[in-house]
């Protein structure tokens, strides 16, 4: 296979998966949604076609023969805890509902997550991340009840009493172990209904809640659900990531569903998931919100809505919950609300890191093992990503390097005999049989693999593919910078935007990309020196196509292709030139 149709191929692919990026999300497991009537293995769903309507909270929930205490439905309280990687606010409603929710850890003196958007719905690159959108529910999380025939949610998200920490200032610093705060709800006579125990941690994402329900004093007609409702504040500035990435996602025996937000007038009816769940969970493009159950639950919930949030179009509001039987009396979960970083989410003991774009099943584990050698340069070495990137361009390199050489090789001996097949094909233009026979034995006699320059290449696929998923959506790249105008390797790296955007560029004019391009020429112009002049054009067209696809690419991505590139230019040269003094 010569150069030109390398190129054409390794073009066609590269525009399947960006291109048609919708279709390429769908199979990698971002669907709309699971289909209202379709039952998966280990999986059931039913379809409820009523919408979660956007009412007033309604609080159905009444003590047996005693309404609910009045003093406690009448006072609001809030209490902070500050850790080394999270600020969280909650109010005694919903007996410790997030209210708000920093993300505060450090990375080299500074704030490991910066940029997001304020209450007015403004993204700030200076502010740390926020996750938390107030809602009048205090949900987050909350126990309720669904009510089908009124179409809507009954939440018991009265205020609780907080039994500890009440005599002290509202700010708890914990550096270091957990501490536990105590809620419970009275009836109007002081007997408990509930008993809640909310435990934080200093080194982890993770919160548990566990609840002591009273049976014989609450009175409810539906199933009791673990409720996350509200969704979680976006994080990106661009609007379509978050909404491209984000989903509302559920885990039963191992297999995962989500519903997934695709159009800003859509409201996704509640869906009811049958079977065993381990977890629930809300994703953005980097952040996570996630209920992990102790003992699995009988089913499980995800509606949403879009919600008006600033000058932003679509804002998907994700809703989730796990369903308990009707005499349950004690729940006991885990919440993770944190980074899409696996090191944090393998400290829950689920499977949350499953919700993450690894790629295809076969790609999967190659995804992983980039991701962790990443980590590994950089934490072990101490280097910022940048470099870890140009390390690691080095290093696959040299992994690769013997297949380069063999195509490169074999795309040399076969323009080398292009006169010779030439003239055979001018020569038994009118005997194919002939022409085949008389090919096979010259390629025999030079010894040449008419496939040995594609062969490579496609080997090389799975990895190039691995790197695609990896750079494009890890989230150590978010807001690292590298040097000089590369202050952010998860985004372009745009120097100035245009007045105007171009299809496939976009507005902004990156610097990386053009670098790239100029690899790729001077790789092209040395390999496509004895080519057919007919053929060079499609190769030049091919560069600019690349110089206008991955200008909209994360700059860590274009950064390492770039050295990758630039490693592969030397290498070929040298191989040239080897092979001229032969």
């Amino acid at each position: 296979m010569n150069n030109t149709l390398r190129y054409i191929l390794a073009g066609g692919l590269i525009f399947l998966i960006i291109i048609l990026q919708p279709f390429y999300l769908e199979w990698l497991g971002y669907d709309a949604g699971p289909s209202s009537n379709e039952n998966t293995e280990g999986v059931n769903s039913e379809n409820f076609y009523l919408p979660v309507q956007e009412k007033s909270p309604k609080s159905s929930f009444e003590a047996k023969s005693n309404k609910l205490s009045a003093s406690a439905s009448d006072q609001e309280s809030f209490i902070t805890v500050v850790t080394p990687l999270y600020t969280a606010t909650l109010t005694n409603k919903s007996g410790g509902s997030f209210v708000n929710y920093f993300l505060t850890g450090e990375n080299s003196d500074k704030l490991k997550y910066l940029g997001g958007y304020d209450d007015d719905g403004f993204f700030q690159p200076d502010i740390p991340v926020s996750l938390i959108i107030n809602t009048e529910e205090n949900c987050m999380p909350c126990l309720a009840d669904y009510d089908a025939n009124d179409d809507r949610y009954n939440f018991l998200n009265q205020p609780f009493t907080l039994l500890n920490f009440s005599n002290q200032q509202d700010t708890i610093y914990l550096d270091y172990g957990s501490i536990e705060l105590k809620y419970a709800l009275k009836d109007a006579d002081g007997r408990i209904i509930i008993n809640k125990t909310v435990s934080f941690y200093a080194d982890k994402y993770i919160n548990d809640h566990f609840y002591d329900i009273n049976d014989d004093l609450l009175e409810y007609s539906n199933n009791l659900e673990l409720l996350w409702y509200g969704g979680l504040r976006p994080t990106e500035e661009k609007e379509d990531e978050d909404v491209t990435y984000g989903s509302g996602i559920i885990s039963q025996a191992g297999e995962i569903e989500d519903l997934q937000s695709t159009d800003p007038d859509e409201i996704l009816a509640r869906e009811i998931y049958k079977g065993q769940t381990d977890w629930v969970a809300i994703r953005t493009k980097y952040f996570m919100s996630a209920i992990i159950a102790e003992n699995s639950g009988k089913y499980a919930t995800l509606s949403g809505h879009n919600a008006e949030f600033g000058h932003r179009k679509h804002t998907p509001i994700y809703h989730a919950s796990i369903g308990y039987p009707l005499d349950v009396s004690i729940i006991s979960s885990s919440i993770y609300l944190g980074p899409l970083d696996v090191d944090f989410l393998s400290q829950t003991g689920a499977t949350l890191e499953a919700s993450m774009n690894w790629g295809f099943a076969p790609i999967r584990p190659i995804s992983k093992g980039v991701l962790w050698v990443l980590k590994f340069m950089h934490n072990k070495l101490n280097l910022n990503y940048g470099l870890v990137l140009l390390l690691f361009a080095l290093l696959v390199r040299l992994i690769t390097g013997p297949l380069t050489k063999k195509s490169y090789e074999s795309s040399q001996n076969m323009q080398k005999i292009q006169p010779a097949i030439k003239k055979m094909q001018a020569k038994y233009k009118g005997d194919p049989q002939r022409l085949n026979k008389e090919t096979m034995a010259l390629y025999k006699k030079h010894k040449v693999n008419p496939l040995g320059g594609c062969l490579p290449i496609m080997l090389q696929m799975p990895l190039l593919w691995a790197l695609f998923m990896v750079f494009r959506t890890t989230i150590e790249f978010r807001g690292a910078p590298f040097m000089l105008w590369i202050s952010d390797l998860s985004k372009p790296d745009v120097v100035f935007t245009l007045p105007f955007s171009i299809p496939v560029y976009g507005d902004g004019v990156a610097i990386l990309p053009l670098v790239m391009g100029a690899t790729l020429m001077l790789t092209m112009r040395m390999s496509s020196a004895t080519m057919d002049k007919s053929q060079k054009p499609v190769m030049y067209f091919m560069n600019v196509f690349f110089i206008l696809l991955f200008n909209t690419f994360p700059s860590g991505l274009n950064l390492y292709y770039t050295a990758y590139n630039m490693l592969s230019f030397f290498q070929q040269r040298s191989i040239k030139n080897k092979l001229a003094n032969q």
